[in-house]
């Protein structure tokens, strides 16, 4: 079985649209969706509807999906404005989308979820070393697969001391570990915050026991004068030439 997992589209099209055309090329059996669909960029209806319409899809509730339908939210300014901006574009259709969606999702000794297991009561970062062990605390689940960084890495727990950060390029292969216990972060396919601007996804390959992980060229520039032509914060657009 192979797990197409992707995170942080952030209503940017283009990018979403190049992740699809990529994937289809990597005999995918089923995607997971680890959230925050919305907020940031110009196309936050159309992305919902082109992954509503994926087959073997799953969705996991990120935290400006969640923002987005009136959950609490405590975020910087940009992010505000654009939050603001798309819940005044949100169809009803859409609303009922993002409300409906899970927490976290799990399958076997996998566990699924946008930042932590602990959904909306917290939306920590799995990256400093006190909210790793924190999240191995958490669950129990062998392997958790998580997005909210906006960058791709893999964290295995080789004991209760010592903990490996790494973070994987384009191509790179990793397999999963036998005995310890592993995070993986698939980045981000609107905007990724690694100094790469190429959408970021992973593969899940259960049967060879593997993670591999995949960055994508889009037209990012497209997507910047789209959230300028919208009166969006400057940043939110020129941040993607970056990948800041």
């Amino acid at each position: 079985m192979r797990f197409a997992i992707f995170s942080d589209i952030h209503s940017n099209l283009e990018a979403l649209e190049a992740f699809i055309e990529h994937s289809l090329t990597k005999k995918i059996d089923h995607y997971m969706c680890l959230g925050d669909i919305v907020g940031y960029g110009a196309n936050p209806n159309r992305c919902i509807s082109i992954l509503q319409a994926m087959p073997g899809i799953h969705f996991i509730l990120g935290n400006h999906d969640n923002a987005a339908t009136g959950g609490v939210h405590n975020m910087v300014r940009d992010a505000c404005h654009a939050l603001s901006w798309t819940k005044l574009r949100l169809s009803e259709k859409s609303r009922v989308f993002l409300k409906n969606m899970k927490e976290k999702i799990e399958k076997g000794n996998m566990l699924f979820c946008h930042a932590n297991p602990c959904g909306i009561s917290d939306w920590y970062y799995i990256s400093e070393k006190s909210f790793i062990s924190r999240t191995f605390f958490l669950t129990k689940a062998k392997i958790l697969f998580a997005g909210h960084t906006h960058t791709a890495a893999v964290i295995t727990r080789k004991n209760f001391f010592c903990v490996y950060i790494r973070k994987p390029g384009d191509k790179a292969v990793v397999p999963a570990a036998s005995l310890n216990r592993q995070i993986f972060n698939c980045g981000s396919i609107g905007q990724p915050r690694d100094g790469d601007p190429r959408a970021s996804y992973i593969i899940y390959d259960t049967e060879e026991d593997i993670v591999e992980f995949h960055r994508v060229t889009y037209d990012y520039e497209k997507a910047a004068k789209k959230i300028l032509a919208e009166g969006l914060p400057k940043r939110l657009a020129t941040r993607l030439a970056d990948g800041v």
